[in-house]
């Protein structure tokens, strides 16, 4: 019995593990595969997250971080872009290198009324050479992971997506339609030797019946030859 409920439980708790790991591909998958916008950084409910691809944030502050690395960040929504401060680290679409980028403001002034910010990355020398108007700002630093961004980066490549998610998807469903199709035969098999239990019982409910029928008819001839008046 105890071993029983102990298998009942791991086979509950990796069908867990197997919708969860399904769902969480799902997520990162309609992440991912939308078209790349300068406005577009792929996100779930509002958390981002990116590849490094330099060192130009390399530093010794809580908020560095180093190429290879993976980023979160936090998108912004108007509101939140015109009051980030100096010191803040912000993503945005740099046309320089015509891709995104994460660097520090390290100023911030107003033209006619208009904020801009001055950004810089911690490992580099000089300022970014385009101010920012407040409103190119996309999200602010929130947390990274040393190294995952190179992992990151093979799995938004085509033969990293087929290797690392499609392949384990198709997998793990392959073994889940195997452990359906046994569950099913084993039902069918219970149901049939059921079925067939119920079929012999009745056929030897019959069989007694009809037995004691030929037992009583046996008997009532035996009683009719040993009657004298039948002579």
């Amino acid at each position: 019995m105890k071993k029983n409920v102990l298998s009942n439980a791991a086979k509950a708790t990796l069908n867990v593990l197997f919708y969860m790991f399904i769902i969480t591909l799902l997520i990162f998958s309609a992440a991912n595969i939308r078209v790349k916008k300068e406005n577009d950084i792929a996100n779930v409910f509002g958390t981002g997250f990116l590849s490094v691809q330099s060192n130009s944030m390399a530093g010794t502050e809580s908020s560095s971080f180093s190429q290879g690395d993976l980023i979160f960040v936090r998108m912004l929504s108007e509101s939140q872009k015109s009051s980030l401060e100096i010191g803040s680290v912000v993503t945005y679409f740099d046309h320089s290198i015509k891709s995104f980028n994460t660097h520090r403001i390290v100023d911030l002034f107003t033209v006619d009324g208009e904020l801009y910010f001055i950004t810089q990355g911690d490992n580099v020398a000089e300022p970014d050479a385009q101010p920012l108007h407040y409103t190119q700002v996309l999200a602010t630093y929130h947390s990274s992971v040393a190294g995952l961004g190179t992992t990151l980066d093979y799995l938004q490549s085509a033969g990293g997506f087929a290797l690392m998610i499609i392949l384990p998807v198709v997998i793990i469903l392959i073994i889940e339609g195997i452990v359906l199709i046994k569950n099913i035969m084993h039902s069918n098999k219970v149901k049939f030797e059921k079925e067939f239990k119920i079929i012999e019982q009745k056929a030897m409910s019959e069989l007694e019946i009809e037995k004691e029928k030929i037992r009583k008819q046996i008997l009532a001839e035996l009683k009719i030859g040993q009657d004298p008046k039948s002579a």
